[in-house]
């Protein structure tokens, strides 16, 4: 063998040597980690304290805004129909929505008035009459038949009269009736047009109210909890108000109740809201959300006590995005394990740090 083979091979030995040594310490350093028991490897972890609260549990439904009230108008009388207001004008209670002219009835009432006048005159007449024919009949001028036919025409003329004067007084009704008047504060909608010929008792139009009230839909389990004057808060676009339950109304649908509620502030018509309804107080221990871990798909946390983590089943009352409000027996000075809870099991040694 000439000297560079033999270098060659003095290198290759060299190499092969390390390489073994390599290999050898690390597997007795794996060997050594594999040899401590379970229970005695330890998880470095954070702690925390719960901390005592009572919070308000709330229901979330659905409602909608809409008028307090439509009121229809009808009309009380009959003509030609003269508008004073247009559709979606604001008007006032008692303002003059439109008025009613009938020149046929005023001519009538006319007419009338003068009958009733000549009425009264031979009323007048007739029961002088009746009283001479009284009298001529005692003394045997005149018959029985013929007081009587004094007597009932003396009637026909207080009937005609009396006709004549329910007919005037219902004409005068109308007349006084032809000015239309909103009878609430609202929006005018559905308004005939001007120039119209309107009966008596057809619709003109109807009255929106300006106020509004939130129809809530509410189940009728969560229904059972609630009162007249609860209130309610309200978040939709941006909006956020506070409102006063006035009624809870037996009809339902879609298998929910109707709850009206009232705004603090004026609402837009027809806006769709959610809102939350308060219906009792919680108390219990608010904690890091980081700090509850799944257990057997049920929520957990690790207490530690003595150095090592002790399991706890837990009851989430309700999550606040970064934390919770567990219900379960804690007390304000138990330690909780934040930071690596995830890596602990019931018994785990523990170190703790900052």
């Amino acid at each position: 063998m000439n000297k560079r083979s033999l270098l060659i091979f003095s290198l290759l030995l060299l190499f092969s040597s390390s390489l073994f040594a390599f290999f050898e310490d690390n597997d007795e350093e794996t060997a050594k980690t594999l040899q401590v028991p379970k229970q005695e490897r330890h998880a470095k972890v954070s702690v925390v304290f719960p901390k005592n609260a009572t919070i308000p549990m709330s229901q979330t439904v659905t409602g909608i805004t809409e008028p307090r009230q439509k009121i229809t108008i009808n009309t009380l009388s009959e003509g030609i129909l003269h508008v004073k207001s247009f559709n979606g004008e604001l008007v006032q209670k008692g303002d003059v929505v439109a008025t009613i002219s009938n020149a046929q009835q005023k001519s009538t009432m006319t007419i009338l008035k003068s009958n009733i006048k000549l009425l009264r005159q031979q009323l007048l007449a007739q029961k002088s009459k009746l009283q001479s024919a009284k009298e001529m009949m005692k003394l045997g001028i005149l018959s029985k038949n013929q007081l009587l036919d004094q007597q009932n025409l003396l009637e026909g003329t207080r009937i005609s009269l009396n006709q004549a004067k329910i007919e005037l007084n219902r004409l005068e009704l109308q007349n006084s009736a032809s000015a239309v008047k909103a009878p609430v504060a609202g929006y005018v909608d559905s308004l005939l047009p001007d120039g119209s010929y309107v009966a008596y008792g057809q619709t003109l139009c109807k009255i929106i109210d300006a106020h509004v009230q939130i129809r809530l839909f509410v189940s009728p389990l969560f229904a059972k909890e609630l009162h007249i004057g609860q209130k309610v808060n309200i978040k939709e676009q941006g909006i956020s108000a506070q409102a006063k339950i006035i009624a809870i109304l037996p009809q339902s649908s879609d298998n929910l109740l109707d709850v009206i509620a009232l705004p603090s502030q004026p609402l837009p018509v027809g806006l769709h809201i959610e809102a939350q309804i308060q219906t009792a107080q919680t108390k219990g221990w608010i904690i890091p959300k980081d700090a509850i871990v799944l257990v057997q798909n049920r929520p957990a946390l690790f207490l530690i006590k003595k150095g090592k983590a002790a399991l706890h089943f837990v009851t989430v009352e309700k999550d606040m995005i970064d934390k919770v409000l567990i219900t379960d027996h804690l007390k304000a000075e138990d330690q909780i394990a934040l930071k690596n809870a995830y890596m602990l099991h019931d018994g785990a040694i523990v170190e703790l740090i900052q």
